[in-house]
């Protein structure tokens, strides 16, 4: 993958954030307090992928989250895959190949998936971000039974200052000390004490950069699985701290029993070298919120935890800046099926060489700013252009639409031939369909009524307010093909009394 030079921007960002909020890539740009580190939302204005780090102990769900994952490193720049342990997984897993033969059953669908997008990182540089980092039983103070009520507020019982350095600490030391503005988000699917070595590290040895490396650093933690969170929330408060209790429930093990079909038709067909490393017979990924968080399919998630999206919701704690537990499974199980369906869509770029054989998103073009500002009583017009360039696969459309069509005179034959004699038609049959909707993540809590108009568009008339209020409204674009593709656009209204 290609590595970005970010300096520019930088200075770009914090003298000309008026030039940039006019691109209407993103919104209203806000300069981060004191320095140079871009905001989540800032990364988006010019254009940049989010870069991650994946901590991983190897169990079962994480092997089952890997295959996942890697089908998303088109839209992530991978900076590091570090294999750790955990209290599960004491001495971690990086002695068996499990990793490195999922980067060969990459490598293998890899042309594949260049395909259907160029972004998606080589193999090879795949295999160079691979690090080993804590994977030392001593290191780890808790038991099993402890994780799912360790909350925020538990006294440190670790002190990493004594631990040696690993090449997994070290490369997130690297990482956060270094000039990329952009946030680092770090993805505990096992422990959190190779992190807490790298950030006691820069404290000690770079204090420098001490605070920059905090502000930069959001981890999404799947539950504490070692003492290193409580550890960090302690001594490393400019930390971003995301736990998540609620992939139980959702995404982990046993909990969708009923998509051993999925698993059957995309992934164990025997044409699916990448899809054979899924070791589950159903979908069980208990990781995978903490990487669907990161991803900018439009929702904004990452700009806020507050805001919501496929890697869940999150609220404040209570005495922290800077730590952020999920309101619930609920907020992750709303987003399930487009979460499903996207998965799918990708798992068959595997094994389809061409591009017109399989489905893809819809691309979505709005028409001005995603934040906007108004007083009560304005009137607001929200306007987007969708377009699926994709073509109409009739036959998979007549599995869900075919007793509809026939209704109305058509066979599927006759389909196909008004296609084929009329492409404008196609519309007709695939095309896309807006669906506009009010969605929690801003601080007004009344209702307002979106009015759709016919030509997908949405008006708004901005609600009677005593103090300054933001809501958001998500567009979210499907198309009409198999598996079922979303697009989303978040707007963020503030309005003035």
């Amino acid at each position: 993958m290609k590595k970005q030079v970010f300096s520019s921007y930088v200075a770009l960002l914090l003298t000309s954030v008026a030039i940039l909020s006019c691109t209407q890539q993103a919104t209203q740009l806000v300069p981060y307090p004191n320095d140079g580190v871009l905001t989540p939302h800032q990364q988006e204005a010019v254009g940049k992928m989010p870069r991650v780090v994946v901590m991983t102990d190897a169990e079962v769900d994480d092997r089952c989250s890997m295959v996942h994952f890697l089908l998303y490193a088109n839209d992530m720049e991978v900076a590091a895959i570090i294999q750790s342990n955990s209290c599960y997984q004491r001495h971690g897993w990086s002695t068996e190949p499990w990793l490195a033969k999922q980067l060969d059953a990459y490598e293998k669908v890899y042309p594949n998936l260049k395909v259907h997008d160029a972004n998606y990182p080589t193999p090879d540089y795949l295999r160079s971000v691979v690090y080993i980092g804590d994977e030392n039983p001593d290191h780890v103070q808790l038991n099993g039974n402890m994780t799912r009520y360790l909350l925020p507020g538990a006294d440190p019982v670790i002190d990493p200052t004594d631990w040696p350095d690993t090449p997994g600490s070290d490369r997130i030391v690297e990482l956060l000390t270094d000039d990329d503005p952009r946030p680092v988000f770090m993805q505990a699917w096992g422990g959190m004490n190779t992190a807490a070595k790298a950030l006691q590290k820069i404290k000690a040895q770079y204090p420098d950069k001490y605070d920059i490396a905090c502000r930069k650093a959001v981890i999404y933690c799947i539950w504490y699985q070692d003492a290193g969170g409580s550890y960090i929330e302690r001594h490393h408060p400019g930390v971003t701290i995301l736990l998540s209790h609620h992939f139980s429930g959702s995404w982990d093990y046993g909990t969708m029993t009923s998509s051993d079909n999925i698993v059957q038709q995309y992934m164990h067909n025997g044409k699916n070298p990448l899809g054979a490393c899924y070791i589950q017979p159903f979908i069980s990924e208990g990781d995978s919120p903490s990487f669907l968080y990161s991803l900018n399919n439009g929702l904004r998630s990452y700009e806020d935890p507050t805001y919501g999206g496929w890697g869940g919701r999150f609220y404040k704690v209570d005495g922290y800046e800077n730590v952020y537990r999920d309101t619930g499974f609920g907020e992750l199980r709303e987003w399930m099926e487009n979460c499903m369906h996207d998965f799918e869509a990708r798992l068959t770029w595997c094994y389809t060489p061409r591009r017109e054989d399989a489905n893809h998103a819809p691309e979505v073009t709005v028409e001005g700013p995603l934040d906007r500002t108004a007083h009560s009583g304005d009137t607001l017009w929200l306007k987007a252009t969708a377009v699926d360039n994709d073509p109409v696969n009739v036959d998979a459309l007549w599995k869900l639409y075919g007793d509809m069509w026939e209704q109305h005179g058509l066979n599927k034959d006759q389909v196909k031939r008004q296609i084929a004699q009329d492409p404008s038609s196609a519309a007709r049959f695939g095309g896309t369909s807006n669906g506009w909707y009010m969605y929690r993540g801003g601080t007004y809590q009344g209702i307002i009524d979106l009015l759709f108009q016919e030509d997908g568009s949405c008006k708004i008339v901005a609600p009677q307010v005593n103090r300054t209020e933001t809501f958001h409204v998500i567009l979210e674009v499907t198309d009409k093909a198999v598996p079922r593709l979303a697009t989303y656009r978040r707007f963020i209204i503030t309005v003035e009394p």
